[in-house]
């Protein structure tokens, strides 16, 4: 099975160079445990533009937590949210969190990609019994919705 490289792509100048970088998902992807088997966890590359059409793997790559959250579903630019010069990102996993009801995890860019760990988690709320909640499924981002300015994330 494929880790689905490339389910979700979006492009923004994370390392704030002026070149817009591209970030792909691979929700599906595998890797070995520490018992031998596989584990699927999901797993978001950040490619760094060095100049036009030249692109280069950023030295960190996000990787899942959760085992079939199918982190990486979906990505979007959110701008600058802390205002430290950076653009950050939104990542859907669907099937994240305690009761699988989906996350949108929140991580902040800096020189060099993305960080290693979100600085936000936001968790799905879900009542149904017979249907997943998929929160986080799609996401759309650089909207200002609170017409502060900066944008944030929306639907």
């Amino acid at each position: 099975m494929g880790s689905y490289f490339g389910y979700a792509v979006a492009a923004t100048d994370v390392n704030n160079d002026g070149l817009d970088d591209l970030v792909v998902g691979a929700p599906m992807f595998m890797r070995r445990g520490v018992d031998g088997r596989l584990e699927e966890l999901g797993k978001v590359y950040v490619y760094l533009q060095r100049g036009p059409l030249l692109l280069e793997p950023s030295q960190s790559h996000l990787l899942g937590r959760q085992a079939f959250s199918r982190f990486g579903t979906s990505l979007a630019p959110l701008g600058d949210l802390n205002q430290d010069g950076f653009n950050d990102m939104a990542v859907g996993c669907p099937y994240g969190g305690d009761e699988q009801d989906g996350l949108v995890l929140i991580y902040n860019g800096h020189a060099g990609g993305l960080m290693d760990t979100p600085t936000q988690t936001l968790s799905g709320q879900w009542a149904s019994s017979s249907f997943p909640a998929s929160f986080g499924f799609s996401l759309r981002g650089n909207r200002d919705l609170d017409q502060n300015g900066y944008p944030g994330p929306g639907r």
